[in-house]
């Protein structure tokens, strides 16, 4: 079989081989918005880019894989479309331990809490945080589109289970104004372990340094837990990525998400 499970992975890993049985690469078969999605597409050993294009083709018509930017760029010269331009970083959390977090600067009137609530109370932040112009701005989705994906993401269906770390900032109205999900992924860092799925915060000015907060919450949680590094992905051109910079977060490559041209009729 073309594709086959992991044995060495969690549940939705998954090994991509030629014909004759040689191992291609590895990914995690999960899906998004109904599309099957090649999430973490790591290349086997000695493979070039360019060697999995025939396979991904042919196995994989209509998905969305993320990858490195190489193996992008290849799909993309091949006919894929272009979905998302991203830097991945990981922050080692036993080399590099981070202070253990105080509650202090947190604006009058904030409290910060678990990530305690049902998705629909996170929506208007997360729109908020996210206006056109904005490197992730996804092009005025309606509410429950977003409320969906909130949902799926809190729940466990897209990047794994929601770990203790994952918090939010509540006002003194009770709406949420920030917040962080993490998730676990599972596997070894920088890939798996502990992932970043979503940070937002209401561009409201009294709101400024709730993003910073939250992070450095969840970085000294997980590090209490035990786990071993947290991970994220942000997309180009966001000015987030000088946070994670400032948090001692490594750049460790910069992958490319494109959608496969579906199958030929």
């Amino acid at each position: 079989m073309p594709i086959a499970k992991d044995p060495s992975a969690c549940p939705h890993g998954r090994l991509l081989v030629d014909p004759h049985g040689r191992l291609l690469a590895r990914f995690q078969d999960d899906a998004r918005d109904g599309t099957r999605w090649a999430d973490l597409f790591e290349l086997a050993d000695g493979i070039a880019p360019e060697q999995v294009v025939p396979a991904v083709l042919a196995d994989l018509p209509g998905a969305l894989v993320s990858g490195s930017e190489a193996v992008g760029l290849a799909l993309v010269a091949a006919g894929a479309r272009r979905r998302r331009h991203a830097h991945v970083f990981s922050r080692d959390l036993r080399a590099d331990p981070p202070p253990p977090w105080r509650p202090v600067g947190i604006p009058d009137g904030v409290r910060i809490t678990a990530l305690d609530r049902p998705a629909a109370d996170l929506v208007d932040a997360w729109r908020a945080a996210f206006p056109p112009g904005h490197p992730d701005h996804l092009g005025g989705p309606p509410p429950a589109d977003v409320e969906r994906e909130l949902a799926d993401q809190i729940g466990g269906q897209v990047l794994g289970p929601l770990l203790p770390c994952s918090g939010l900032a509540i006002d003194g109205e009770d709406r949420v104004v920030a917040g962080i999900s993490v998730t676990d992924r599972r596997g070894t860092p920088p890939w798996g372990a502990p992932w970043v799925g979503d940070l937002f915060r209401h561009p409201d000015p009294r709101w400024a340094g709730l993003g910073r907060l939250l992070l450095e919450r969840a970085l000294s949680i997980a590090a209490e837990l035990g786990l071993p590094a947290l991970g994220l992905a942000v997309t180009k051109g966001n000015p987030a990525r000088r946070l994670y910079e400032s948090l001692s977060f490594r750049l460790v490559l910069t992958s490319l998400t494109v959608e496969v041209p579906p199958a030929s009729p």
